[in-house]
């Protein structure tokens, strides 16, 4: 019988073995990791493994649910990719979510953490020192870490390896590109995750899930589609991902047909109120959404999207059912009426002074409405003013 073993790495990535070439290098050794449990290593009866890499805000609230789902099965492992302090905490009190779901704690002995992808691998190797590989990574870092990803996942994957990559921005093309020049990383397919989700990290292993939840999620690569066309997909990829989350009741979970309109369509709640947000000098969403000006900005910036996304959409190929409708800037508007005192993420950097997503979250939407010749003034001013204070704190 097959059991499936499951290691959530959180990052929005993967591509597929003939995608794969020579090149991306990076040091990812840290110290050796702790664990009081081990995962399993009896090949008897075939585990299954979920790699949870960038287990922060997002990737400990879908990977703590995921683990909670599968706590019970002998057959399934899954295993936190952590880092710095997050690491040393968790190791010795293991993970707390506060949430409107229902509150969960992943006790230290339950937890198996690790501080290196390297030491998740041997953690799996079986009395042979054979490696039999993760069935799921998950890969959960911020869009500033994409450049880190290839060589960070490389060690977890197999030709069988099923990649989600939950990640905000325009990502896929220049993964893709990182992927292809990543000497032996293989993998099954590659899914682009988007999560609609106000999730903060409040101090190291306690993380607060204060509003939503959904996460969506499309195809970028399958190695099973009869060519590498843009968001292909075959019905065996998207059973693969309704299996993994349809036991994981807590977590409203979409299949999202077109990765590419899926992107778009997360962006326009990204780049009006992210971008509001740190252009204002870091406010919370209640303000945005309560002042009339920037009330009418938002909806202004979320037109200029849905008007890129649509172009973007024409351009690949795609017919226009998958355009975006105008009423997404209604749903998004009305969804952050009800957030409250939300912080944004990049604003959370800002106030930290830690690196912000700027590249693909905001430079990259702009770069494409330019090419596409879609004029986007007050995106373009959001972005201009994001960028002055990237480089005035040095935020890279």
């Amino acid at each position: 019988m097959h059991h499936q073993t499951v290691v959530l790495s959180i990052l929005l990535l993967g591509l597929a073995p003939n995608l794969f070439a020579s090149g991306f290098s990076l040091d990812v050794t840290s110290s050796s990791s702790k664990t009081h449990k081990s995962a399993a290593t009896d090949t008897s009866e075939r585990t299954s493994r979920i790699a949870i890499v960038g287990a922060g805000a997002v990737g400990s609230y879908y990977g703590g649910r995921i683990w909670e789902s599968v706590r019970s099965s002998s057959s399934t492992d899954v295993l936190f990719h952590l880092r710095n302090e997050h690491y040393a905490h968790c190791v010795e009190n293991g993970i707390s979510v506060t949430s409107i779901d229902g509150n969960f704690v992943i006790p230290s002995d339950e937890l198996l953490a690790y501080s290196t992808t390297e030491d998740m691998v041997k953690s799996v190797k079986d009395e042979d020192d054979e490696f039999h590989a993760f069935d799921w990574v998950i890969v959960a870092l911020k869009s500033s870490s994409l450049d880190a990803v290839p060589e960070l996942i490389k060690p977890l994957t197999s030709p069988e390896t099923r990649v989600l990559v939950i990640m905000n921005g325009l990502i896929e093309d220049d993964l893709t590109e990182m992927m292809r020049e990543e000497q032996g990383l293989e993998c099954k397919a590659v899914y682009g995750g988007m999560a609609l989700i106000c999730s903060n990290r409040l101090s190291p292993g306690v993380i607060d899930h204060s509003y939503a939840g959904k996460l969506v999620v499309g195809v970028a690569y399958s190695a099973d589609a009869d060519d590498d066309g843009y968001c292909k997909w075959v019905e065996s990829d998207k059973k693969a991902i309704m299996d993994l989350f349809e036991p994981v009741t807590p977590v409203p979970f979409e299949f999202e047909d077109n990765l590419l309109r899926g992107r778009w369509w997360k962006n326009c709640w990204n780049l009006p109120f992210n971008g509001i947000s740190v252009a204002m000098g870091g406010i919370t969403t209640d303000r945005i959404v309560g002042d009339p000006s920037l009330r009418k900005l938002a909806y202004k910036v979320m037109d200029e999207t849905i008007a890129t996304a649509n172009a973007d959409l024409a351009k690949h190929g795609f017919p226009e059912e998958d355009y975006l409708p105008e009423d997404t800037r209604e749903q998004m508007m009305v969804f952050t009426d009800s957030m409250g005192a939300y912080k944004p993420s990049t604003m959370l950097d800002l106030h930290a002074r830690k690196p912000m997503e700027v590249k693909y979250l905001f430079k990259t939407a702009l770069d494409r409405a330019t090419k596409l010749g879609v004029p986007v003034p007050r995106l373009e001013t959001l972005v201009s003013q994001i960028e002055a204070f990237q480089r005035h704190y040095k935020l890279y």
